[in-house]
């Protein structure tokens, strides 16, 4: 039961995180985007070889071509650039780590968002830690 709610909750904070940079669930890409940074989240290694392992993973799961994906993630990552979405990267990181006028490659902003929610989930687990210490 917990794990199926840690997937859950997994899941909102992944979908929440897209709807801040403006990647909303009706833009092509948004699925595939959740999905790759959800599988990255459970197996960092799929980082390190995105258009050789993710893509294949998230075509073979969608039932459709490895180009689809990638072009896909692509156009929802545009989206976001086009209209400011990616300015809340600043907001997560509390730090300017982005400026108008780049647009993140999938593989960068994948991984950024990846790191965020690690980030977060380490500083959730070590306030747990200290509450429950004291």
């Amino acid at each position: 039961m917990t794990n199926n709610t840690d997937k859950k909750a997994e899941e909102d904070e992944v979908t929440q995180i897209l709807i801040e940079l403006k990647i909303f669930p009706k833009v092509t890409g948004f699925d595939y985007l959740r999905d790759a940074i959800k599988l990255c989240l459970t197996n960092s290694n799929l980082m390190r070889n995105i258009t050789g392992k993710l893509y294949p993973i998230l075509a073979q799961k969608y039932k459709v071509k490895i180009n689809v994906v990638e072009k896909s993630i692509r156009f929802a990552i545009d989206r976001s650039y086009q209209t400011g979405g990616l300015l809340s990267l600043n907001q997560f990181y509390d730090t300017i780590v982005y400026k108008n006028g780049y647009s993140y490659s999938n593989c960068e902003l994948i991984t950024i968002l990846v790191e965020k929610i690690r980030l977060d989930n380490e500083r959730k687990n070590t306030l747990k830690s200290y509450i429950n210490f004291y």
